[in-house]
């Protein structure tokens, strides 16, 4: 799963910070994926379609100065004139923490990120265990790294990087005044008016806070880290906590054995190729892609090669699901993570409600009758687990908030990161893999399940929109969110005729264009509007088709359009065209799934044939 090179970025920073220079090979490919995701202009953005973003922009000039570029190589002329224009006395917050780090700005010009916050009383609202899983591990580790304030010692190369980003001279910058500037075409989610409130009891904690009492949290979130260290193989739930998370320990004693582990393990997040060079993921998606894969090849079992590869993937599935407790989870704010699968692998220590609903899925779709009770039984109360008290479904656990805290979401250029949520996906997945275990007989508590279903169901209902579609989260947006909305109704019992399902494929079938394709633009999931594509694209033409086909819907000369659309868009050497980006999170940062465009057009095609051998 590729996301843009922010993370690449700090990774060079990071090595910077620690004084562990990148080898040539590695510091030549890392520049070689700066160069490829350049926008057309010579900045760099959130994604390959999005505006300039200051943010991004000048992480990467500073990690390609780092690594040797010199001021007025072509790669980064572009981006200073930007950066300079711009002024990066606006970058936000996550921007200023790096800078500050690099003696590239005041520690006097960011918020303060208590450590204190993680000693209130857990029954407290805002809490920072009620938070959703990512944002409070990435602001638990920059607790640890604000309280020592560090920054890099002053070079040569530090000091022209001053004058290279505040032409005005860095003795004569505003750092404090700098707190409250952002750049306004960087922001999604503006400081609220509480948000600001915080920040100023922050500062006042801040300036009174009690040594001792601050030394006795850090070290406490430092034990915190550890165990989300080792129960992850020393990867963190992501990179952008996992760099942070090295740096908390470094700063406490460079020569942490975890912190040298983790280090070693940052490896398992990295891509390089020569046409692309190095870039750090976001997330592996192993269990996610095999799931939706064999469900795919499930769709196709008399192709050459198909049964043994269903029979692989399945028995690698098997391998990845987490089969005991971790020790310390409830300390942890964690969920029980037994019977899970996670996004990567079963190594990765998260496990996820859909993910474990699609893995649950693949397998069923391997194996059939013949799946392994024991193994989709743990995975009943995993999913369960996962369930709002609405009735939708949370990823990595149910929602904990008791209510919103998005007013108080500090990440600026992200929304809806601040609880978990009911998910139309996470839900359309789980009630279809919770429906197939007790299809399955399965030992599960059926009594259980059946209710789970039920109170899904309800919710899948009241969520769909006036005019027949769901609004996704985790893709590009009501095509993916109607996918998953139609196919939780039809594995809680929903029939063809039920008016939900015939509302949700009117719908669709309103928005096939003309070459019968679909096309949703990415530009909607910030304003939470359907956007036409000006180009039918593959993938979301695919969901649609799939969506049609499972729900039976009766127009088959529209879904004949479709998977002719999908025939024809076929490389000769079977594969699909990369197009636009598909996946998304937190409203603003699109990410590109490379499989997609392979699983999903192959099952969209297996099923139509299905369907039309069912008519002959």
């Amino acid at each position: 799963m590729v996301w843009c090179p922010m993370l690449t970025a700090q990774y060079v920073l990071l090595h910077h910070i620690l004084e562990r220079p990148l080898e040539p090979e590695r510091r030549r490919r890392v520049l070689r994926s700066f160069e490829y995701t350049r926008l057309e202009g010579g900045t760099w953005g959130l994604h390959e379609h999005s505006e300039p973003h200051l943010f991004v922009t000048a992480l990467v000039y500073v990690a390609a100065r780092l690594l040797g570029v010199e001021p007025e190589n072509p790669l980064v002329v572009p981006a200073r004139r930007f950066l300079q224009a711009e002024g990066v006395l606006g970058i936000p917050s996550w921007g200023k923490f790096w800078l500050a780090l690099l003696n590239l700005y005041d520690w006097r010009g960011l918020n303060p990120v208590l450590p204190e916050l993680w000693i209130l009383p857990r029954w407290m609202a805002v809490h920072p265990s009620k938070w959703y899983c990512h944002t409070r591990l990435i602001y638990m580790a920059m607790a640890v790294v604000y309280a020592h304030r560090f920054q890099a010692p002053v070079t040569p190369l530090t000091a022209s990087l001053r004058q290279e980003l505040f032409l005005e001279g860095y003795a004569n910058v505003d750092f404090s005044a700098g707190r409250k500037r952002l750049r306004e075409a960087d922001l999604f989610a503006r400081p609220t008016v509480w948000l600001r409130a915080a920040y100023r009891v922050a500062r006042l904690v801040e300036r009174f806070h009690v040594r001792s009492l601050r030394t006795r949290c850090t070290a406490a979130i430092i034990e915190r880290i550890r165990w989300e260290l080792r129960s992850s193989s020393h990867t963190s739930i992501s990179p952008v906590s996992g760099l942070l998370n090295i740096l908390a320990l470094w700063l406490r004693d460079p020569d942490d054995d975890d912190c040298h582990k983790a280090l070693t393990k940052l490896d398992d997040w990295i891509w390089e190729d020569e046409e692309r060079g190095t870039r750090v993921t976001g997330a592996r998606s192993a269990s996610w892609d095999t799931g939706f894969a064999l469900q795919a090849l499930a769709t196709v079992p008399d192709i050459d090669g198909a049964r043994e590869a269903l029979l692989r993937g399945a028995d690698f599935l098997h391998r990845q699901q987490i089969g005991s407790s971790f020790e310390g989870f409830r300390d942890a704010f964690r969920v029980d993570p037994q019977g899970g699968w996670c996004f990567a692998g079963g190594w990765h220590g998260w496990p996820v409600s859909d993910c474990t609903a699609e893995a649950v899925l693949g397998i069923i779709a391997a194996h059939g009758k013949e799946a392994s009770a024991p193994e989709l039984g743990d995975a009943v109360p995993f999913m369960l687990r996962g369930q709002n008290r609405d009735g939708g479904f949370g990823s990595y656990e149910a929602r904990r908030s008791v209510i919103g805290l998005e007013w108080l979401n500090p990440a600026e250029m992200f929304g809806d990161s601040m609880t978990e949520h009911s998910y139309v996906e996470c839900t359309g997945s789980c009630v279809a893999a919770l429906a197939a275990c007790r299809q399955d007989s399965q030992p599960t508590a059926n009594g259980e399940v059946t209710r789970a279903i039920a109170r899904a169901d309800a919710w899948l209902r009241r969520k769909q929109r006036s005019d027949g579609s769901w609004r996704g989260v985790w893709g590009v947006q009501f095509i993916y969110g109607t996918l998953f909305g139609v196919r939780g109704l039809l594995a809680a019992g929903a029939r063809p005729d039920d008016p939900a399902l015939r509302s949700a494929c009117r719908w669709l079938l309103d928005r096939q264009r003309g070459d019968g394709g679909w096309g949703e633009h990415h530009s909607g999931c910030l304003t939470g509007r359907y956007v036409e594509h000006e180009e039918s694209q593959v993938i979301q033409t695919a969901w649609a088709s799939i969506a049609l086909l499972e729900a039976e819907d009766p127009d088959w000369a529209g879904i004949s359009r479709g998977v002719r659309f999908l025939v024809e868009s076929q490389e000769d050497d079977g594969t699909w065209p990369k197009q636009d980006m598909v996946g998304v999170f937190f409203r603003t940062a699109l990410l590109d799934y490379v499989l997609y465009r392979q699983y999903f057009p192959l099952h969209a095609l297996g099923l139509y044939e299905q369907r039309r051998r069912g008519r002959c």
